[in-house]
Formats: structure tokens, C-alpha cells, sequence
């Protein structure tokens, strides 16, 4: 058997194969002429049947609209019909979206658009209207062939649980701190903390419970204490995660969450941190300022080093479940909220893994590191 590396102008061994058995390495070529006659766009029923009853942001769906009309670009460009590429096609699009003379978008952009476009791709599978084969998938093909790991020469800074307490003794305005422990303490990405309402919080303190009593009215709390729920995006617009997760409140959190709602404006609001200027909901952009304001300039960039900001929270949290406590990975996962959803990239074993609030309970409330508050 010879070994087939192709050279210019011969038949690739994957064209060979497919030959040989009747195959094409192009099955979508035969519905482009359909396609274009009935003149349809194809992410109109992606959009319509599946985002919009999600009621998610509008600025998500502005995201997935300019993501589609970049691919009906590319596809008008390669003279072929945006629901019938190839793999060569995409690969095509990951190298304009990279290129200097093209997009010049970073690497996590052009894996963010893919996975918009792998989503809707896999729709028109499910949908019996449209004649996508369940044997192929140009997006999942065109990744596993295209590498868009960075390597990034900066490192998130090594920083102990004891000097984690020196920056939190550090931060003495009461919001501030219940924020950044809040992230410190359960991983939460800095859009899930502006979100939280009191509702979703149960917590064992009465004279709370008396001041504020629309707490833990959340339904999926009820007979649990000394917790918080953290709705997935489809309930909450604004949160990333497409998992529902509860989290256990440890004794620090909850002294330090009674000694910040004691003095947190009373004025009917429901979201849990306020800003301080209008007392309406802060949004993620609060968060990340509170960071900066409470850990720079001592913690920002460096030449080696990342900044310190609220994403940094959610990296210690991690580390210190999968690396630091060697706990296993899909309790580590269903602590961030980390979840594989239809038409993602991830292993498909990875969607009958099943993991609940029980199962971490116990391992959380005994193992998660203390702060000093």
C-alpha cells in the first residue's frame, strides 16, 4: 500500500475512498440548485422556532443574526448556497475570519460564530423539511481540522488561599466585598452575579427573612436552606450558562450576605446588588469596575501576568475544585454551570452525564476554602 500524501493535481485519499464506495466528500452539493430556485433563507426557521421562544437577550440575538449574515457573505463569495457548504467551505470561513486582510477576528470569536452556526446546522438535521444527511456535519468536520488554540503567553496569576484573605480582609465596602466573595465562593461569571434576585437565594436568618421576605421564593428552593439557585439563560436573559445549577451559601457567605443586606437600600428592587449611584440593577460592566477599583494597580497586568479581574474569581474557584481538591470533573462542571448543549463540539458521552445539587452538597459545604469573613 502506497503512502498517500497528495501532491498538487491528484485525488485526495479521502476522494479515493469515497469513489471507491459510491460516496461523495461533498453530499450537499446536490440540494444547491433546489435551494436557490425556492429562494428561502434557511435561518429563518432556526431563528424563529428555536431562538426566539427562548426569550433570550437581544443582544444575543443580534449576535447570532450578524454571525448568519457573515456566513451568507462568505457563501455568496464561494458561489454556493449558504445551507449546502462543505467542510472545505468552512474551513474557508475560519480562514477569512482570522486573516489580517479579512475579519482579523480573534481565535474565541471565530469559535463563538461556529458554534452559532453548528447549532442552527444541526437544526436543519432534526427538521424533516430540509435534506441535511445525520451522517455529516461540514462545521464539526471543518473544527476537527483547523487549529484554534492561542497559546497565550500570560498566566493567571498563583495566588494561595492566604493571600486570597489578605485581598478580600482588603476590600472593606460591604457590596464590594460581598461581590467579589460571592465570585470567589461560587465561580459565578460577573453577568450571573448582577443578576441574582433576592428570590433565588434561601438562607437561615429570620430577622433577614423578616426585612426582606420575597427571599427564597424562588420554586426549585423550596425545602432547601442555605442556598442560591442560578437559573439557566433561557429563564434569566443575561446569564451565559444553559444549565440550572443551586450552590450551597457556607457560613461565611451568609454573615457576610446578612451584614451587606442590612444596609442594602430598601427601595423594592429585586436584584440583590444595587448600584450605588441609581439603586437599579447593576449589569456585568459594575461588576468587572468593582475588581479593578478594589485590586488595581497592585493586581494589573503585567508583562507576565493577566489583570485581576471578576473572570479571575471563576478561574480560582476551578482550580481549586479539579486541581487543588482533585474532585472529579462533572461535580467540578456542574459547579460552574458548565454544560454541553445541542450542536456544541464537546464529546457527545458528555450529554448522559448527569450531576445534581445532592451530589455536591455535602463535598462543597466540607471542602470549599475559607476567607476570613
Amino acid at each position: 500500500m502506497s503512502d498517500d500524501l497528495t501532491t498538487a493535481g491528484e485525488a485526495s485519499s479521502t476522494e479515493k475512498i469515497a469513489a471507491a464506495f459510491g460516496k461523495t466528500t461533498d453530499p450537499l452539493a446536490e440540494f444547491e440548485e433546489t435551494f436557490q430556485d425556492i429562494d428561502v433563507d434557511p435561518f429563518v426557521p432556526f431563528i424563529k422556532e428555536v431562538l426566539l421562544p427562548k426569550g433570550l437577550h437581544r443582544h444575543t440575538h443580534r449576535n447570532y443574526r450578524a454571525v448568519f449574515r457573515d456566513w451568507r457573505e462568505h457563501m455568496e463569495r464561494e458561489g454556493r448556497h449558504p445551507a449546502c457548504p462543505s467542510d472545505e467551505h468552512v474551513i474557508r470561513f475560519i480562514d477569512w475570519q482570522l486573516s489580517p486582510d479579512g475579519a482579523n477576528n480573534h481565535p474565541r470569536t471565530v469559535k463563538g460564530k461556529l458554534r452559532k452556526l453548528n447549532r442552527a446546522y444541526r437544526y436543519w438535521q432534526e427538521l424533516a423539511a430540509f435534506p441535511h444527511p445525520q451522517d455529516y456535519n461540514p462545521f464539526t468536520l471543518a473544527r476537527k481540522k483547523v487549529n484554534l488554540e492561542v497559546p497565550d503567553g500570560k498566566q493567571h496569576r498563583r495566588i494561595s488561599v492566604e493571600e486570597l484573605q489578605e485581598m478580600v480582609e482588603g476590600v472593606t465596602h460591604l457590596r464590594n466585598r460581598a461581590i467579589i466573595c460571592f465570585q470567589f465562593k461560587l465561580g459565578l461569571r460577573a453577568g450571573e452575579v448582577s443578576n441574582i434576585k433576592l428570590r433565588d437565594i434561601a438562607m437561615e436568618n429570620s430577622e433577614i427573612r423578616r426585612h426582606y421576605p420575597e427571599m427564597g421564593a424562588e420554586d426549585r428552593l423550596a425545602g432547601r436552606e442555605n442556598a442560591i439557585y442560578i437559573p439557566p439563560n433561557d429563564e434569566r436573559p443575561g446569564n451565559k450558562s444553559g444549565r440550572a445549577r443551586m450552590l450551597p451559601l457556607d457560613g461565611e457567605l451568609r454573615r457576610l450576605l446578612a451584614r451587606y443586606l442590612l444596609v442594602r437600600p430598601d427601595n423594592g428592587d429585586p436584584w440583590l446588588f444595587l448600584s450605588e449611584t441609581s439603586h437599579s440593577q447593576m449589569d456585568h460592566k459594575g461588576v468587572n469596575s468593582v475588581w479593578k477599583n478594589e485590586f488595581h494597580p497592585e493586581y494589573a497586568e503585567t508583562e507576565t501576568y493577566r489583570p485581576i479581574t471578576s473572570h479571575f474569581g471563576r478561574h480560582r474557584f476551578s482550580t481549586w475544585w479539579r486541581v487543588e481538591q482533585d474532585v472529579n470533573r462533572e461535580l467540578v462542571k456542574y459547579m460552574r454551570g458548565d454544560s454541553v448543549e445541542k450542536g456544541s463540539m464537546e464529546e457527545p458521552i458528555d450529554a448522559y452525564l448527569h450531576t445534581y445539587y445532592e451530589d455536591i452538597e455535602d463535598l462543597y459545604r466540607e471542602n470549599i476554602y475559607r476567607l476570613g469573613i
